[in-house]
């Protein structure tokens, strides 16, 4: 039992059992009143409503009120209850032929609740949650079979093996850091071919924990990508499909929208979109770091706000300028980037290469300093942003100084975000590219300025 809330009386009890039962029979009643609207039923459902939930609730709360002096009235209305509730849904269930049993299920709640007021289980405002949650359950039924007859099975296999990698191995696994002097097999090896491992035999090579919790954030971002391509992107529009492909894929979303530059006349809404996919990355990148290291999002807050800011101003700009008459069907780019949520061997792919993003830079910066180690994290930033970031994130504040990691972190974007204007020449039409390369031009010099407070 709860002592730290106020105790109500008897009388309020009462009153409040009354007011949540009536609260959740409305919710039934008019659910019932829809149904046979819709079935041209005039002569009423038949369900329970406002009343007898009211009074369901309040004979709950008369029930607990006997528990502490009369236990064997209290359990004899208890019993009573559940046998006429028993008998209801097996009456019902022969005259509707409806197997269900949330309505019934609602009853049982609904008696529980009045108990709990009764016995002072629950802090009242946690009765109350109780309640409004129960109601909005109930309140979206068709909502709900709308979207579980939209799951398809690779999606549920692919939210269950999410769930194995977030709750079931996850928990499991040693965090505990690893270096080559802990691997006898490899360090003996090494050792036999007369190679001095040195100061690099301390370098930390893989913690398995902190290891899978990178590719859990990973990619719970893909499904958060896909979600957003399963919502908005669904709406069909260039804008909010590049903005939901960008989670998903930046990188992918700029080559798709490159591709179809060749077909499309409108080449400014195309590189606006791309600018926008790009934005959506950032937000990534945010996230990404949040998950890491608090005091390393902050300091870079300044250069991801301004980056964010730019893209937007830019994404607008070119999206708004006019092109030529409407009459091009919007693409779904985002279906075009990915056509499932994740599957597990590009996850285990992003495994090996933040490790050796890890391993290298960590070589780097042991044996030839920090520019070397700046150079090796440019290098990496060509195959991806992701690993780089949280390898940064990790290091900032232990092995390196926020400096030096804000300085990596603003090159590493700025080589990546080139990288994909490479792509567009490749891959798209001239004067997509050209806007496009300009766009990210704007951004990156816009960020650079960020810079200036770090070398004061």
């Amino acid at each position: 039992m709860y002592n730290n809330f106020m105790i109500l009386s008897i009388p309020i009890k009462l009153l409040l059992s009354l007011l949540l039962g009536s609260v959740i029979g409305l919710e039934r009643e008019a659910y019932d009143r829809e149904i046979d609207v819709k079935t041209n039923n005039h002569n009423g459902h038949g369900s329970l409503g406002i009343r007898s939930f009211a009074l369901i609730t309040l004979s709950g709360t008369i029930a607990g009120l006997m528990e502490i002096k009369y236990f064997s009235l209290f359990l004899i209305i208890s019993i009573a209850f559940m046998a006429l509730l028993v008998s209801y849904y097996i009456i019902g269930s022969i005259l509707t032929k409806d197997n269900g049993i949330t309505t019934e299920l609602a009853i049982l709640l609904s008696f529980v609740i009045g108990i709990i007021i009764a016995l002072d289980i629950f802090p009242i405002q946690l009765t109350i949650a109780i309640v409004i949650v129960l109601v909005m359950i109930l309140s979206i039924k068709e909502r709900l079979q709308l979207i579980v007859a939209g799951i398809k099975q690779h999606e549920l296999h692919a939210f269950i093996s999410y769930a194995i990698i977030a709750l079931v191995i996850l928990p499991f696994l040693p965090n505990i850091s690893y270096s080559l002097s802990n691997l006898p097999g490899i360090y003996d090896v090494l050792t036999s071919l007369n190679i001095n491992l040195g100061k690099i035999s301390g370098i930390e090579i893989i913690n398995p924990f902190n290891l899978w919790r990178v590719v859990a954030v990973i990619t719970g971002v893909e499904v958060v990508g896909y979600l957003l391509q399963k919502t908005i992107g669904q709406k069909k529009g260039l804008l909010l499909t590049s903005i939901a492909g960008g989670f998903i894929s930046s990188t992918s979303t700029t080559q798709s929208l490159a591709n179809q530059s060749h077909k499309s006349k409108n080449i400014n809404r195309l590189t606006g979109a791309a600018i926008f996919a790009n934005l959506s990355s950032f937000v990534q990148h945010f996230l990404l770091i949040a998950t890491v290291n608090s005091i390393f999002l902050v300091k870079n807050t300044p250069y991801l706000l301004t980056i964010s800011l730019t893209s937007l101003i830019v994404g607008i700009y070119l999206f708004k300028r006019k092109g030529p008459p409407a009459g091009e069907s919007p693409t779904n780019t985002a279906e075009q980037v990915q056509t499932e949520i994740f599957s597990l061997k590009p996850a285990m792919q992003f495994a090996i290469i933040f490790i050796l993003v890890k391993i290298f830079s960590n070589i780097a910066l042991v044996l030839f300093g920090e520019t070397a180690f700046l150079i090796t994290i440019i290098i990496a930033a060509f195959t991806g942003l992701d690993a780089v970031t949280i390898n940064l994130s990790q290091l900032v504040g232990n092995t390196i100084s926020y400096q030096v990691g804000m300085l990596a972190f603003i090159l590493a974007n700025a080589v990546n975000l080139l990288s994909k204007a490479g792509y567009s020449f490749i891959q798209g039409k001239r004067e997509f590219a050209l806007k496009f390369t300009l766009g990210i031009l704007v951004i990156i010099i816009a960020g650079l300025f960020t810079l200036i407070p770090l070398f004061r």
